[in-house]
């Protein structure tokens, strides 16, 4: 029968002991001793009913149900359901071969075949499964429901896994399920009720009947008849958490939730870390596994860093499991699903100067050697520009984007590495260019910021809704602008810039170092030079480089070798401000970030090159004349105190440092 996958809670994982039986793996992991064992197996050959060994074990008090579990599903020793049967003499051996027989001839699961063909009826089935996980049957329809336990499962997650809460003692709940093989789902339901579950089974039709008494009112999920082997579930987590969560909302069903560890519950854990990432102004939330603990950073400003988190980090490490069943939860996806990478979103509501607003966060899940990590993206559309001139562009660059953007037709490029704000650039040149009487059309993986006059479309290659199907839809939605996320292919590439010729104006990313590189990159992507010379208004590149705290900036005097390795100037030409470190910069000497930028707009020369096929560096040379270069943006910054040579260093492409250098000198 298949099995979930799981690793100890409490421990980082080991490697499957290849070959050994279970007795000897419990000896090898320090559970039980040798003779422990031998006395087990002496007990089970005197049985006139077939136990497990492990069950045996747990019945002496030797081990416990959760490390049975977590040994036999990490090594894979689980007995398979058909040799359980026949073990405790419910099936024969030739009636086995005969369901696995039938079985291969279609895509019926081993329970379904081998009550179809009444080998064994289903309550023979359920409970050589409860032998198999050491687990209690009932019959449901004999026990009184307390309905006020559905507030701690919703409707939709218990139909679609067939949960039915069906008692409460203290800290623990006592959970009905129809497939009770679904091992990692306890976990969940522990992350999200804050109690310990134990769960008992019983028959499908009884908790069908119970989840319609608990229920009423809610759609009727269909049950598996037999979903006691059924394949691997790919259930995704069906939870009616609201689109929205305030902070206070978060830490007020925290509260209203006991904790059997003691400690706050995992939903006011991750409240107050979505809070301190929020107010400290990190871009992402990185929650790594590391051996038995989570580390987290934070990367502000386009740097990783650690925090005082103030006696959160012990809670997120006392609730590790439960935080990402948690953040799954909130983001809607797989909470039983361990082995695959995972990504989602969620919206909370953080309370600014006594009003909520809407903050997006974005996940990504990833397993590990040592468990889950997750990197959450705050998605804060409050600092969005409004405007190209919000963007911090110097005012000559600025004016020439300005003058580009009036166009109607055309395509503008916006380039730079992996965040280095091309998505905020394209959202403030669209908010500059919108006006009632047009319509913007955007494709986007992921969308990042919604936008309410703009029409924003995501990409999911999965469903096939790729940049270049979207492009071609566009076309037929009367569009004035549009923009796409990235020009990563060269059916996108040629179909950017075939919209751009046929009257519209087309905003899209590429990634390369500096401005004029993009003419290669659209070369190797199979672009016409001829539909690049008539197409293309502009290209932006942009880093962007911290600036020095203001709180604690001082006048410093930079090492004399690396002025004359970059600049080649005395240091005295400079005023040289770096920053000592404070809270408010956490140290670091910086707090805040400014864009550095380079426009190349193609000249009349530069486009009669392009079309005569000439070499790169004769383009290159002729581009300076058009170009408003990084170099002399980083020459300003600098000349005003803003940064400092280190950071320049640290975050400007070779190419502008070369020309800072030349510029100089």
């Amino acid at each position: 029968m298949p099995m979930e996958s799981r690793t100890a809670p409490d421990s980082a994982p080991r490697r499957p002991v290849g070959g050994l039986r279970l007795g000897d793996i419990l000896v090898a992991e320090g559970l039980v001793s040798p003779a422990q064992v031998h006395e087990a197996l002496r007990l089970q050959g005197l049985s006139h009913t077939y136990m497990p060994l492990g069950h045996l074990l747990v019945s002496q008090g030797l081990i416990t149900k959760r490390q049975l579990a977590s040994v036999l599903d990490r090594h894979q020793r689980r007995s398979k359901l058909g040799d359980l049967l026949v073990k405790t003499r419910a099936l024969t051996p030739e009636q086995l071969m005969i369901v696995l027989a039938e079985q291969r001839k279609g895509k019926q699961s081993f329970g379904e075949v081998v009550v179809r063909l009444r080998f064994v009826t289903e309550d023979q089935l359920r409970k050589a499964l409860c032998l198999q996980l050491h687990i209690n049957y009932f019959d449901l329809d004999t026990i009184t429901l307390d309905r006020s336990l559905r507030t701690l499962i919703n409707a939709r997650f218990a139909r679609k896994l067939g949960v039915v809460p069906v008692a409460r003692v203290g800290n623990k709940l006592v959970v009905a399920m129809d497939d009770p093989t679904r091992t990692l789902v306890v976990d969940d339901l522990e992350a999200s009720t804050g109690l310990d579950v134990e769960v008992i089974t019983s028959s499908t039709t009884a908790i069908r009947r119970a989840l319609d008494q608990m229920y009423p009112g809610h759609a009727t999920l269909p049950l598996s008849e037999h979903p006691l082997d059924a394949s691997e579930p790919e259930a995704r987590a069906a939870v009616d958490e609201p689109h929205m969560l305030s902070f206070e909302e978060m830490d007020r069903q925290s509260d209203e939730r006991p904790n059997h560890l003691g400690l706050e519950g995992t939903s006011g854990v991750v409240r107050k870390l979505l809070s301190l990432a929020v107010d400290r102004g990190a871009s992402d939330i990185h929650l790594e596994a590391v051996d038995h603990r989570i580390q987290t950073r934070f990367r502000i400003d386009g740097v990783l860093q650690e925090l005082d988190l103030a006696g959160l980090d012990k809670q997120l490490n006392a609730n590790r499991g439960k935080l990402m069943s948690r953040l799954k939860i909130l983001s809607k996806l797989d909470i039983a699903e361990r082995r695959r990478p995972q990504d989602g979103s969620f919206r909370a509501r953080v309370k600014r100067d006594g009003e909520f607003t809407p903050i997006d966060f974005r996940i990504s899940i990833i397993p590990s050697y040592y468990g889950e990590s997750a990197v959450i993206r705050i998605l804060d559309a409050r600092g969005l520009p409004e405007s190209v001139e919000a963007l911090g562009l110097r005012e000559p660059v600025a004016a020439r984007m300005r003058q580009i953007l009036r166009t109607s037709t055309g395509i503008i490029l916006v380039t730079g590495p992996t965040g280095s704000g091309k998505s905020t650039t394209l959202f403030g040149a669209l908010r500059s260019v919108y006006q009632p009487g047009i319509k913007i059309l955007t494709a986007e993986n992921p969308i990042e910021y919604v936008c309410e006059n703009f029409r924003q479309h995501e990409v999911d290659e999965r469903l096939g809704n790729t940049f270049a199907k979207y492009l071609r839809s566009f076309l037929r939605h009367d569009p004035d602008v549009i923009m796409i996320g990235e020009i990563r292919d060269s059916e996108t590439a040629d179909l950017a810039f075939r919209a751009a010729q046929t009257g519209h104006l087309v905003l899209s990313t590429l990634h390369t170092n500096d401005a004029i590189s993009a003419l290669p990159r659209l070369l190797d992507l199979g672009v016409d030079s001829n539909l690049i010379s008539s197409s293309l208004l502009g290209v932006l590149a942009q880093r962007l480089v911290r600036e020095v705290c203001a709180e604690c900036r001082e006048p410093y005097a930079p090492p004399v070798e690396l002025l004359a390795d970059l600049l080649g100037l005395p240091a005295e030409d400079f005023p040289w401000y770096r920053g000592r470190g404070c809270q408010s910069c956490n140290y670091t000497g910086y707090r805040g970030r400014m864009i550095l930028a380079e426009l190349w707009t193609p000249s009349d020369a530069d486009v009669m090159l392009i079309n005569r096929g000439a070499t790169f560096d004769e383009i290159r040379k002729s581009a300076r004349d058009s170009s408003l270069p990084m170099a002399e943006d980083a020459a300003d910054k600098l000349r005003q105190g803003r940064t400092n040579i280190e950071e320049l260093i640290r975050a400007l492409p070779h190419s502008a440092l070369r020309q800072l250098r030349l510029g100089a000198s």
